[in-house]
């Protein structure tokens, strides 16, 4: 079992609920900029969402790469 090369494993995340979609891309610049003041910089970011029919809610995780 060697290390994979060419894979890039996200470095942290940050989980959440929001009742719409457009709530969470309005968001998603906010959460950006908060995170960066804390963490510090990133190279990218990846919004993973799924909905959940129980609750009506859009859960959500946004991956940040180094």
């Amino acid at each position: 079992m060697g290390r994979r090369m060419g894979t890039v494993m996200p470095k942290k995340y940050i989980n959440g609920e929001a009742i719409d979609i457009e709530t969470i891309v309005r968001l998603r610049p906010w959460i950006e900029d908060e995170w960066k003041s804390v963490h510090g910089n990133f190279s990218k970011t990846k919004l993973i969402t799924d909905y959940d029919a129980k609750t009506e809610l859009f859960k959500f995780q946004l991956h940040f790469f180094k």
